[in-house]
């Protein structure tokens, strides 16, 4: 439920910036700035906008002019010529980072490609491009803006795949370029480790790319045959659109991302997968894989010394016992909130529960309170002195939130107990604005947060939402 409700905030909170439409974004100075290769389409552009809309500024790597101009145009990005296969425009990318004055805080090595065919047909030239972007790309960013990334103790992650860790027939050179970004990803990690950086890989399941069409459109170009293959067409083994239409947006791999770069304590590996059975599927293969090497040799293990090996694993990846329990609790007093459930609110504050404990969206209790319309949620958290002015990763309060979505009760509550009401979101709004612009302004933000907040058991009602607003802005007057 947790989790469900961290990703929830993360989407809801990429609106709020637009919350006035005609308040231009503001660009934030002192914001953590991250490079992201491959940024034009798929899972690049979709981490591009999470960052961005979640307080970073994106450095935007592309290869085309258009491409850069339509970056250029969002907010709190920058384009970066950037083939990861031409040293010059590498060299250049660092050139312009360092001049910009911002420093470089994260890494994310996206830029990726694919082709398809049986290894012992495949050209060594469609072997070498897949290589010389997915791995030896990977490798020149990295070494390039190393020093910067050392030097502000920041984040590299690598975008790896589910494919760099179950292989399958024609997927083969790609598979392989991602089971070496596993390695690297590895080595990288303990050999930055000094320099107190963190670096991580993610490796996602099937979402929405162009990853399919631009191998399709490099094997027209190359005049790709089938007449003499063995195994017949490629172009027959892909099943589906080669948009890969079939699949959901990336929002969840871009959210990992977000979560990285924002987290104190990120993961090592963010497998994001849009189903159960993805997971499974990848999970049960490492396991084979660890049967396999213990199958039958001099040291074998027995099974119950594997699974305590696996318990002591586990162990070794949770976090130390008293932050484990404040996280925990922390945790499942956001998850109460969220499901507006007094008494377990209640339970966790007097268990020492963090009140002002956030998400990776920077919303804390009393800001999921305030959006869900849980009024007496809201109440017990003010009286137990949660932050009334805390501000999420967009600058919005919880007096913000509330005026917002017109929780009247709540609205009133929170003044009652000295909310500062002048304050601002990173779009330069107060809550006084998001109740005063026409609603046919604002109409479209809800448009947009509506579907969202559906799937969590929250529909807007406009009339309800029409009637309170100038109410609400009379109290914050």
């Amino acid at each position: 439920m947790y989790r469900a409700t961290r990703r929830m905030f993360a989407l809801v909170v990429l609106t709020l910036s637009f919350v006035i439409p005609s308040a231009a974004a503001q660009q934030i100075e002192s914001s953590r700035a991250v490079l992201v290769t491959g940024a034009t389409s798929g899972i690049g552009l979709k981490m591009t906008e999470v960052l961005t809309e979640n307080g970073f500024f994106v450095y935007a790597g592309a290869r085309k002019s258009a491409d850069m101009a339509r970056l250029d145009a969002m907010p709190n990005v920058k384009s970066v010529r950037l083939d990861v296969t031409v040293q010059s425009d590498i060299d250049n990318a660092v050139t312009l980072i360092q001049a910009q004055g911002r420093g470089l805080y994260g890494l994310i090595n996206n830029a990726g490609v694919s082709v398809m065919g049986p290894l012992v047909e495949m050209p060594e030239a469609d072997l070498e491009f897949v290589f010389d972007v997915n791995v030896v790309g990977t490798y020149r960013v990295t070494k390039a803006f190393a020093d910067l990334i050392i030097e502000s103790q920041g984040r590299i992650m690598n975008v790896s795949s589910i494919a760099g860790i179950v292989s399958g027939p024609f997927s083969g050179a790609y598979s392989m370029s991602k089971h070496a970004v596993e390695a690297y990803t590895d080595t990288l990690a303990d050999e930055l480790a000094r320099f107190n950086v963190a670096v991580a890989a993610v490796e996602p399941g099937n979402y929405k790319s162009r990853i399919l069409s631009s191998m399709a459109q490099r094997m027209k170009q190359e005049t790709y045959s089938a007449d003499e293959a063995i195994y017949g067409s490629m172009f027959d083994m892909i099943r589906g659109p080669l948009d890969r239409s079939q699949f959901k947006e990336p929002d969840d791999v871009a959210l990992a991302a977000l979560e990285f770069m924002s987290s104190e304590s990120p993961k090592r590996r963010y497998l994001v997968v849009p189903n159960k059975r993805e997971a499974e599927f990848t999970i049960r293969h490492i396991i084979r894989e660890l049967v396999q090497l213990n199958d039958r040799h001099a040291f074998s293990y027995a099974g119950d010394e594997l699974v305590a090996m696996l318990d002591d694993a586990l162990a070794e990846e949770a976090p130390a016992p008293s932050r484990s329990t404040q996280t925990s609790a922390s945790d499942q007093l956001i998850a109460a909130a969220f499901e507006g459930n007094l008494e377990a609110t209640r339970q966790h504050i007097e268990a020492g529960a963090d009140l002002n404990a956030t998400n990776s969206s920077g919303s804390g209790p009393l800001i999921i309170a305030a959006t869900f319309g849980r009024t007496e949620v809201a109440r017990l958290l003010i009286e137990a002195g949660a932050d009334l002015n805390q501000q999420n990763n967009d600058g919005s309060t919880a007096l913000f939130i509330a005026a917002l979505f017109c929780r009247s009760e709540i609205v009133q509550a929170l003044l009652d107990a000295g909310a500062d009401k002048h304050i601002r979101n990173n779009a330069g709004s107060t809550a006084l604005d998001v109740v005063s612009v026409p609603f046919d302004q604002i109409k479209p933000v809800y448009d947009y947060v509506g579907p969202i907040l559906k799937q969590y058991g929250l529909e807007l009602d406009y009339e309800r939402i029409r009637k309170a607003r100038p109410g609400i802005a009379q109290m914050l007057r």
